[in-house]
């Protein structure tokens, strides 16, 4: 190898090697550009930072609900102060913090742990628009919940709830107690399963591809219809109804004729006397 070939090798090798002594823990500093395309065995996701809510603009907030309520955990995290309660009291906790000032009810839902944990992690989220409430505007309310257990509706302090309550149980199968029509919201009534839970299964748009086919044919009529079709891109070259194919011709058929005393412009559109331009004049 000539001296001039070792020298850019050196170069090369000297370019590659910051990008193995940046591997440090949590990989914050990696060239993304450089680093495996795979995630690493052990790598641990860094945790967002949770502060105490003692000494923070939620901490008036917390000693109204701590002298009422049972607090299991509260801190601050990503801006926003994190209760956690009990689900007994979870109607009570957010009466409580809308007399306080949080009127809005924001965001509703909860997150499928039943594999890990065998329960749903419940979680409210609240906004104050008052102007003195510019330094503690959001406060998330979380509460566990296992499989077979349900929870009381807050629909009667927040009207939002109404149709939150009614995608958890559509999406989770989650049941809120004195809800006035928990039906599902998204899904057919007639609905096997809640697809937002983990075990619910991936095969899921393949089994809604047979189901208008089943409850209007019949399952026996499968071969003979086949299957819905629910690829949005999907084009079909011979399909004009859909203008998918503009300039077909189409089926001829008999002229459509109209009374002249009725169409003051169009007296015949019969296709026999039709004119078919080639080009735009």
């Amino acid at each position: 190898m000539s001296s001039e070939n070792t020298q850019n090798a050196q170069q090369n090798y000297d370019y590659l090697l910051p990008s193995a002594t940046h591997c440090t823990a949590g990989f914050a500093h990696i060239d993304v550009q450089r680093k495996a395309t795979h995630t690493p065995r052990f790598y641990q996701p860094i945790e967002t930072l949770k502060l105490p809510i003692q000494g923070s603009a939620w901490e008036v907030i917390y000693n109204h609900l701590a002298y009422e309520f049972a607090i299991d955990r509260a801190y601050i995290e990503l801006g926003i102060a994190v209760i956690w309660v009990r689900k007994d009291d979870i109607v009570g906790v957010l009466a409580k913090l809308k007399s306080l000032g949080y009127e809005v009810l924001s965001e509703m839902s909860a997150v499928d742990m039943l594999a890990k944990d065998n329960r749903f992690e419940m979680f409210y989220q609240l906004h104050s628009v008052q102007e003195s409430f510019s330094d503690k505007r959001r406060v998330r309310v979380k509460c566990y919940l296992g499989e077979n257990e349900q929870i009381d509706s807050v629909s009667s302090i927040f009207s939002l709830a109404l149709w939150s309550e009614r995608e958890a149980y559509d999406m989770l199968g989650i049941r809120f107690v004195n809800h006035p029509n928990l039906t599902r919201l998204l899904m057919p009534k007639d609905w096997v399963g809640h697809p937002l839970r983990r075990s619910y299964p991936l095969q899921g748009d393949e089994f809604a591809s047979w189901y208008e086919i089943d409850k209007i044919f019949g399952k026996e009529y499968r071969e003979v219809v086949g299957a819905e079709q629910r690829d949005s891109a999907r084009v079909d070259p011979n399909d004009e109804r859909s203008f998918s194919k503009l300039d077909a011709i189409g089926e001829e058929g008999e002229g459509l004729y109209m009374d002249a005393s009725k169409a003051l412009f169009v007296k015949d559109i019969a296709r026999a006397k039709k004119t078919r331009l080639e080009r735009r004049k």
